[in-house]
């Protein structure tokens, strides 16, 4: 009897240990994850990628800046990219959940909103070995011959290790009937109310399409800034005095603010250009990047490059991963009471020990090291001390308003199947 207790021990331990969720970076050991504290990226039931999943990207085919919308049968899709950090190949799978304005399961059978095998099989993925750490490279398209949507709405996807069906990691999609139409604009308010911070209010005016008979009841929506799906802002000011229009917008409690920036960071070159990178030092495994450091209020880029919250990393076969040293001179916002992250397009958004800056005590300096790949991208510092109500406060280096990019959502709920259908997206933009 024991000694059966014992072979099924070893039997569990062997197939919790065959998935890629938990790979050690260094040993390809099974490690516990770390799951992230938080990120204005993720939104409600979404799953962090593992530390050996990295270079995310979701984008509507065509170019990897788009939004990752799509239109209710159309022949648009969205590209799922990502690398694998390990020496061996793996296989994935890929299903799909629908979800409500709030992100909470909409309870709907899944022959409602997917036609055909909710289980995209992904593998064969292109490896590179040029230097530590191994990776492979995988990506697919969807939706294709083997599934497609019936529903708008919000959407998971969920990715699985194939062997173990361990999921590994989520990310949020929108599949957007496109129906009536909707303007938008935007008012900066300055000095606004007893805090003196400046706004961005947003208005829109949709035209709905007859079938909706209680806009008031049935018709919600959400705003988005800068792609941050994970604070959406949804708009209670509501106004149907004009048969077949309704507007929304922003209180200006609720509003969102203008003067939330990025600190650019060019890694398509591992070399040494005394402009960012300092120091490369190829020696080490992984190779070494020290970055100049930044100084807070100087280190911001007025204008954003582009709007993806993944970056731009690198496609070339012989692209590598190095780590990079963040260094920040925070003036007197920091003290022993401070903690500090560093946080971007190269690690979702995520804030939580993994990125944790430490003092130097021999320069002052705030430093933390993370592992990226070659590419572009745009990060921030963000801030959490004892002294503030906010969890993590966004460490802004300009004083004046920046450019700012916005996506509404028009939401309604059915009356005949009882879910939140998706009638519309809008994006639009203040100070561009």
């Amino acid at each position: 009897m024991f000694k059966n207790l014992v072979l099924v021990y070893f039997a569990i331990l062997l197939v919790s240990c065959s998935s890629s969720h938990f790979v050690n970076q260094q040993s390809n050991n099974y490690v516990t994850p770390n799951y992230s504290l938080y990120s204005p990226l993720l939104v409600n039931t979404q799953l962090p990628a593992p530390q050996s999943i990295k270079s995310i990207e979701l984008y509507r085919k065509g170019n990897s800046e788009n939004p990752p919308i799509i239109k209710l049968g159309s022949s648009e899709r969205l590209v799922l990219e990502f690398d694998e950090l390990t020496s061996l190949g793996g296989q994935y799978s890929i299903r799909f959940t629908h979800h409500n304005q709030d992100w909470s399961p909409s309870n709907i059978p899944e022959i409602w909103y997917l036609e055909g095998i909710n289980d995209l099989v992904v593998q064969n993925g292109d490896a590179n070995e040029l230097s530590k750490p191994n990776y492979f490279r995988y990506k697919t398209e969807f939706p294709n011959r083997q599934l497609k949507f019936l529903a708008s709405g919000n959407y998971l996807l969920h990715v699985y290790d194939f062997s173990s069906n361990v999921e590994l990691f989520s990310l949020p999609f929108f599949v957007s009937e496109e129906v009536g139409t909707i303007t938008t604009s935007t008012e900066r308010v300055y000095n606004n109310s007893g805090n003196h911070s400046t706004i961005d209010q947003l208005f829109s005016m949709y035209d709905y399409p007859k079938e909706v008979m209680f806009p008031q009841f049935d018709m919600s929506f959400s705003y988005v800034q800068n792609r941050f799906w994970g604070n959406a802002i949804e708009p209670s000011q509501k106004d149907i005095a004009t048969p077949g229009k309704i507007r929304f917008y922003t209180s200006r409690n609720n509003s969102f603010s203008p003067v939330f920036d990025f600190i650019p960071l060019d890694l398509s070159d591992l070399n040494i250009d005394n402009r960012r990178i300092i120091d490369w030092q190829p020696e080490f495994i992984p190779p070494r990047i020290i970055l100049r450091e930044d100084v807070l209020n100087f280190s911001a880029s007025p204008t954003p490059q582009y709007t993806s919250n993944f970056g731009r990393p690198s496609r070339s076969s012989s692209s590598r991963y190095a780590s990079v040293k963040f260094s920040l001179e925070p003036g007197d916002v920091a003290d022993a009471n401070t903690e500090l992250y560093v946080s971007g397009d190269f690690n979702q958004w995520r804030i939580d020990k993994q990125n944790l800056l430490q003092q130097n005590p021999e320069t002052g300096l705030w430093e933390t090291n993370v592992l990226i790949k070659q590419g572009k991208y745009r990060y921030k510092y963000f801030l959490k001390n004892d002294y503030t109500e906010a969890d993590f406060i966004p460490l802004n280096d300009a004083i004046t308003t920046v450019a700012q990019e916005y996506i509404g959502f028009v939401y309604y709920l059915d009356p005949d199947y009882n879910y939140q259908r998706l009638l519309i997206t809008t994006t639009f933009g203040s100070g561009f």
